[in-house]
């Protein structure tokens, strides 16, 4: 599976939820109006009129254009507004789901053996995807085997399980279920799920007002005389039909729930078979989800709302089932299934699992064609083994970190490490932001153990500490990208290391704790940024020592557009000005350009450590993850 690609069909969903959306918010509305009309005719003087010739009282007439637009305005307002609530809480990232749910957070230090499994099952597959680290949760109270993934962009994505999933699934069946939800968070899934989310929010609003109306009766029922008797009545009449309405919205709301979700459960299926290389693992999970007893079930009060994000579904079936029947999951990954579920509990963790004894049969080595950049999209690139052996070997190195502070003194003693002769100026600007003299010889120290790690670990490193810096607070955020910001100025220049680093500050520290904003999409041609691709183009190309490197991907521009290349002359400024423009344009665009980069990075054969990190860079800039350029092989 292509993830750009499929980022792009769950854009064009969003367009379509958009309008399933305006038409059960229409749909709402013309049943409210209905019932406000039919009360209206059969409660006013004018219904005497049918029975008594003699009375000349105008007829309440079914179509009544100020009713209508009074009950959308009421009615259209209410689920808006519901909405639009939900939708700023939403915006804060998956924890706010997690925390919904009754979740956790796990702690990197844990010394519980199934969650140290966990996080490093997840961090291998961050690593494999070229992603930060996303924040992991435990709903300890839910016993069925599930598992979700949550949030607005994979800056403040999180991952989440069930103790259940923990206590009944081996590590392979684990790692199968984790890939499946990483495979959401990189094709879009996830963020169009919360846009769901909080649409359907909107919708079920008229159901909790009429709730709320009739649970008003019981504060009245003291009241006897008339007057109070027919307030009374007209809030239970009304909080009758606002409640049967709502209800109306509920059903539009679950079939929409439903119809979004139910297809992209096999394509993350699959994704995970090739993200893991491993189909028993996930077969094996959705086994265990049908002969467990308490199969995939979440008993959570807001588990409705969220049930579309769920790796299995909750009993539902036919219309308002969230995902497609186990039977068919199970068959899609093994045709030769023969109909039996599976039971048991999970393997038992073992030590060796986190000090390095486990003994991998394979190395890593550098891609040496052009193959793993131009197929950078591909689900069939990433895999999950190449992850956990560069997270051993950075474990082996004792260069991973522990806490916030050790996350934020590795980062800034990464950008010291990419040009150690100004140290002794690294550490006055440390003083200057705040640091003590302890923390900037700690940073100091990170930068003397690092300077000599290739780019690949370096980004792998960069991946693992990210998800520490999301506990920063906004104040404490601003400080650091400060910080961070001296550094690469202090010189006066800015080398591949810096800017790239710089990148992933600003997309996953200013972006992911709300320092900045996600641009919004305006960009759906390539050609609409020509300029900018040609400057970007042009960087690549000066590391690549030959004008030669852009030619074959100025011939693929042409042959896709039509048009010529134009020539430019650009510098790291002209490339960090064209990558904030790329940034506004749709995933195949993006796919596009990263393509056409490695069209020029890979035209001698090879891709160097400085081409590694402009590309990174421009991943991160334009929100698109990289993976690892990297792959392992046996050993001999």
């Amino acid at each position: 599976m292509n993830f750009f690609e499929a980022q792009e069909r769950a854009r064009k969903s969003s367009r379509m939820l958009v309008l399933w959306f305006a038409l059960s918010v229409l749909g709402v509305i013309v049943t409210m109006y209905f019932l406000a009309t039919v009360y209206l005719r059969f409660s006013s003087p004018s219904h005497q009129a049918e029975f008594d010739p003699t009375q000349t009282t105008d007829f309440v007439g079914w179509w009544n254009p100020e009713l209508l637009i009074g009950t959308g305005v009421i009615v259209g307002g209410v689920i808006l507004v519901g909405s639009w609530i939900k939708l700023a809480q939403l915006s804060a990232g998956g924890k706010v789901v997690a925390q919904g749910l009754g979740g956790r957070p796990v702690e990197p230090t844990t010394t519980d053996l199934p969650e140290r499994r966990l996080l490093n099952v997840v961090e291998e597959m961050a690593i494999a995807s070229g992603v930060p680290v996303p924040e992991v949760w435990i709903m300890d109270e839910e016993q069925g085997i599930n598992a979700f993934a949550a949030g607005t962009d994979p800056s403040n994505a999180v991952i989440g399980v069930t103790r259940g999933t923990l206590e009944r699934l081996t590590r392979s069946e684990l790692q199968g279920v984790i890939a499946h939800e990483f495979s959401h968070i990189l094709n879009g899934d996830m963020k169009l799920n919360m846009r769901l989310m909080g649409w359907i929010f909107g919708l079920v609003m008229l159901s909790m007002l009429g709730r709320i109306m009739l649970e008003s009766f019981r504060f009245m029922r003291g009241s006897r005389d008339s007057k109070g008797n027919g307030i009374v009545i007209a809030i239970i009449v009304a909080g009758i039909a606002v409640w049967l309405v709502g209800s109306i919205g509920v059903l539009f709301a679950r079939m929409l729930q439903s119809a979004i979700s139910r297809q992209r459960e096999f394509l993350a299926d699959a994704s995970a078979v090739q993200f893991t290389r491993d189909a028993g693992g996930i077969s094996g999970a959705l086994k265990k989800i049908g002969g467990f007893p308490e199969h995939g079930n979440i008993s959570s009060p807001k588990a409705m709302e969220s049930r579309h994000m769920f790796f299995a579904g909750s009993g539902f079936s036919s219309l308002m089932a969230t995902h497609p029947p186990l039977d068919k999951r199970i068959k899609a990954i093994d045709p030769n299934w023969n109909g039996e579920m599976l039971e048991g509990m999970a393997d038992p963790v073992r030590k060796e699992e986190f000090t390095g004894a486990m003994g991998f049969s394979q190395s890593l080595e550098n891609v040496d064609t052009g193959d793993g950049v131009r197929s950078l999209g591909e689900s069939g690139r990433l895999d999950s083994h190449v992850g956990a052996m560069i997270r051993e070997e950075l474990r082996v190195g004792n260069v991973t970190s522990f806490s916030k502070a050790e996350a934020k003194a590795l980062l800034l003693g990464l950008l010291v490490a990419a040009d150690a002769d100004r140290r002794e100026m690294a550490k006055g600007i440390f003083l200057k932001h705040g640091y003590d003299e302890e923390t900037a010889g700690q940073i100091i120290g990170w930068s003397v153990d690092l300077e000599g790690y290739s780019s690949s670990k370096k980004l792998a490193l960069v991946d693992l500490s990210l998800s520490w810096l999301r506990n920063m607070n906004q104040p404490e955020a601003r400080t650091f990208v400060q910080t961070s910001q001296a550094l690469i100025e202090s010189d006066g220049e800015v080398n591949l290391f810096e800017f790239m680093l710089q990148k992933v500050i600003e997309r996953n520290v200013s972006i992911g704790l709300g320092l900045k904003p996600v641009p919004k999409m305006k960009y759906q041609r390539l050609d609409a940024l020509e300029r900018q691709l040609s400057q970007l183009l042009t960087g690549f190309a000066s590391l690549a020592g030959s004008d030669s490197a852009l030619l074959k991907a100025a011939q693929e521009y042409r042959e896709h557009t039509g048009r010529e290349l134009p020539r430019v002359e650009a510098g790291l400024g002209e490339v960090a000005a064209a990558l904030l423009e790329m940034d506004a344009a749709t995933p195949l665009v993006k796919q596009q350009i990263l393509r056409l980069c490695g069209l020029v990075v890979t035209d001698d054969g090879m891709v160097a450590d400085n081409e590694l990190e402009l590309l990174r860079a421009t991943a991160e800039a334009i929100g698109a993850p990289v993976p690892p350029l990297v792959r392992s092989v046996m050993k001999a």
